[in-house]
C-alpha cells in the first residue's frame, strides 16, 4: 500500500516561532514512516514558505532555512491539483500531491484560524480545528463570551482596547474600580507565554497594560482565582470513542501560580480526583469542546474552585512535543507517541 503524504507546516511569523520548531521536530520524527511520508514545509519569520528536504535536527536551531536544497512553495487551491507547488530557482514549478495537511504552528497566524482557512481552501484534509473554532479558541475574549453564554463558569474579566491607552490613568482607574490586586494581564489573541503579566500594584499594572498592547490591540484583565489547576487533553473521532485524560499542575508552595505567568509545577498524572469529580470535570471539558465547535483535538485548562469548575482556556492547537502537557496526558494511558500521531492524521483523512 502506498504511503500517505502529509505536509507538515511549521515555523511561522508569530512570536511562538521557536515553539513551533520544537513541535515540528517531535512530530516529524514521531510520524510512523511505514504509513506516512512527511513533507516538511517551513515558514520563516519573514513569511517565506519553503519546502525543506533536509535533516530534522536542523529545524531545532533554525538552520533549516539556509539549506541549499530548500525551495519556495505554496499550497495549491486548485481542486484538480491538490498539493504543494514547488517553485524552483530557475522559475519552473512542479506539483507534489499530498493527502493531508498538518499545521503545527503556534500563536498568531498559526492558531487563530487564518492558516486553517487557507488550508481548507486546498480541499485537503487538515489535522486539527477548522477556521471558526480556531479563531474563537485563540481569542480569550471570544472564548469567554461563547462559554459564558452557554452557561459555563469563567473567571470575571475585563477587556481594554488599544485606544484606551491614550488615557492610561482612566484605563487603570476603570480596572481597579472593578478588580483588586493581584491582577493578570494578557493579550487576548496570543499564546499564554506571550504578552502575559501579573500585576500586584498600580505601577506594575501600568507596565503590564502597555506591554500587552504591544502584542495585540485588545487585552484581557482578570482577578486572581485560587484553586486546583486541572489539565484536560481531548481527542475525538467520528463514530469512535473519545479519549479524555486529566492531569493536575501542582505549584510550589511559595509560587504565585497563574496560567499566564511561568512558575514551577509538578505535573501529576492522573489528577488526584475521586471518580465522581473526575467524571464531572471530563463532562465539563467535553461540553466546552463541543460548544466551541472544536474537532479532532484540544487541550482544555480548568480550575477547581470550591464547588465550581472554571474553564480557563481552550487550546485548539496544543503543543505536540513528546514532553508537552497534551502529549504526556495522552501517552500516559491511551497511546504511544507515534500511535497518537497516526490516530490524529488518519482521523482527518478518513473523514474526507
Amino acid at each position: 500500500m502506498a504511503k500517505k503524504k502529509v505536509a507538515v507546516l511549521f515555523g511561522g511569523v508569530s512570536a511562538d516561532h521557536n515553539a513551533s520548531l520544537k513541535t515540528a521536530y517531535s512530530v516529524l520524527n514521531g510520524i510512523p514512516k511505514d504509513i506516512y511520508e512527511p513533507m516538511p514545509i517551513g515558514i520563516t519569520r519573514a513569511g517565506r514558505w519553503l519546502f525543506y528536504p533536509g535533516a530534522y535536527e536542523n529545524i531545532l536551531d533554525g538552520s533549516w532555512e539556509t539549506d541549499s536544497d530548500c525551495c519556495s512553495c505554496i499550497l495549491s487551491p486548485d481542486a484538480l491539483h491538490k498539493g504543494v507547488v514547488k517553485i524552483l530557482p530557475d522559475g519552473s514549478s512542479s506539483i507534489s500531491r499530498v493527502d493531508a495537511i498538518f499545521p503545527v504552528l503556534h500563536g498568531k497566524y498559526g492558531e487563530d484560524g487564518r492558516i486553517q482557512g487557507l488550508c481548507r481552501m486546498t480541499g485537503l484534509p487538515v489535522i486539527g480545528n477548522d477556521m471558526s473554532s480556531a479563531n474563537i479558541t485563540q481569542d480569550r475574549k471570544l472564548t469567554n463570551i461563547v462559554l459564558k453564554d452557554a452557561g459555563f463558569d469563567v473567571a470575571d474579566y475585563m477587556t481594554l482596547s488599544r485606544d484606551e491607552i491614550d488615557d492610561i490613568e482612566s484605563a487603570m482607574e476603570k480596572v481597579m474600580k472593578s478588580f483588586s490586586f493581584p491582577l493578570y494581564v494578557a493579550a487576548t489573541s496570543c499564546s499564554s507565554s506571550i504578552g502575559a503579566y501579573r500585576a500586584e500594584n498600580k505601577e506594575q499594572l501600568c507596565e503590564a497594560i502597555k506591554t500587552a498592547f504591544s502584542h495585540h490591540p485588545v487585552i484581557i484583565i482578570e482577578n486572581e482565582l485560587k484553586g486546583r489547576i486541572i489539565e484536560c487533553a481531548i481527542i475525538t473521532r467520528e463514530r469512535a470513542e473519545d479519549y479524555i485524560e486529566l492531569g493536575e499542575l501542582v505549584p510550589d508552595a511559595d509560587t504565585d501560580s497563574s496560567e499566564f505567568v511561568a512558575a514551577t509545577y509538578d505535573f501529576v498524572i492522573p489528577a488526584a480526583l475521586d471518580s465522581d469529580m473526575a467524571q464531572k470535570v471530563k463532562e465539563v471539558a467535553k461540553s466546552a469542546f463541543k460548544v466551541l465547535s472544536c474537532r479532532c483535538y484540544a487541550r482544555i485548562d480548568l480550575l477547581l474552585c470550591e464547588d465550581k469548575i472554571y474553564v480557563r482556556r481552550v487550546r485548539g492547537v496544543p503543543g505536540l512535543e513528546d514532553n508537552n502537557i497534551f502529549t504526556r496526558l495522552m501517552t500516559n494511558s491511551s497511546f504511544e507517541y507515534s500511535e497518537m500521531l497516526d490516530y490524529l492524521i488518519s482521523s482527518a483523512i478518513d473523514k474526507r
